[in-house]
């Protein structure tokens, strides 16, 4: 949809975020024009690595002028005792700031909750804490973010399929434990937003977290399945039906100052 394009838009503007992650793009062309046409050419660097999605459905990242993606690495062919793990991809991207300081950003896109697929999410959590554990040991800034697909229970029990990077014994702290961070009226980034409907996460390590300032859960661009506009969160006017959302997600922003 036109507005829901425009609204995407919108809502990349809104954040005006250094590091943008975008999930579900279809190809590189594609996030060059949208950065082009209707972000103003903000972002200096624009990538997208095909990941094994036979619909050719990607993770892909834009970074502001500045901020050097130095490396880039695929875990498309990765695998366990049980066959290829990544539906699409762990994508992994070096980026170094305008001050010297390196990330190591993860960006993912688990298995649908299509059919289940609980045990196939379980075992990519566990091979990208295996990944950030690698990371972490050489003294690197990490940060794993994404569409998890898979929500909790109850708001004090995490998702269990996610437990290897939700471990409160491993190296990375999600965003909503952080204080000063903001989730705001509803706990989710999906749809409705319920606990259930908790998806999505960025997890920084240990090393980030005296950078970290504050962040939120953006939902402005977010109508959801419903018929009627949501009535707990702000959303764009322009917005008049579900065809118009920008997502059926929320966006998630954290601020480091680094």
């Amino acid at each position: 949809d036109e507005v829901g394009t425009r609204m995407t838009a919108r809502v990349i503007t809104d954040l005006d975020a250094h590091i943008i992650a975008i999930v579900e793009a279809e190809d590189r062309p594609s996030l060059v024009r949208l950065n082009a046409e209707m972000l103003g050419g903000s972002y200096g660097h624009v990538m997208l690595v095909d990941g094994n999605d036979e619909r050719g459905i990607d993770v892909g990242i834009m970074t502001r002028p500045g901020f050097e993606i130095r490396s880039i690495r695929s875990n498309v062919d990765a695998v366990d005792a049980t066959g290829v793990i990544f539906s699409r991809d762990c994508a992994q991207y070096e980026i170094v700031t305008p001050t010297g300081e390196v990330l190591h950003v993860l960006v993912n896109h688990f298995k649908s909750q299509s059919g289940g697929g609980g045990p196939k999410r379980k075992r990519q959590a566990d091979q990208v804490r295996h990944i950030a554990d690698d990371l972490v040991a050489d003294g690197k800034n990490v940060i794993v973010l994404g569409d998890f697909n898979q929500g909790q229970p109850a708001l004090d029990q995490p998702a269990a399929n996610l437990a290897a990077l939700l471990d409160p014994a491993g190296p990375l702290r999600s965003c909503y434990d952080l204080p000063g961070f903001d989730a705001g009226p509803r706990p989710g980034t999906f749809d409705s937003c319920g606990i259930r409907n908790q998806l999505d996460y960025i997890l920084a390590s240990d090393s980030l977290r005296p950078a970290f300032v504050d962040g939120t859960v953006y939902r402005k661009g977010l109508w959801g399945s419903r018929k009627t506009r949501p009535t707990l969160w702000e959303t764009y006017p322009e917005m008049l039906a579900a065809t118009n959302q920008a997502s059926d997600h929320a966006a998630i922003k954290v601020h480091l100052d680094l």
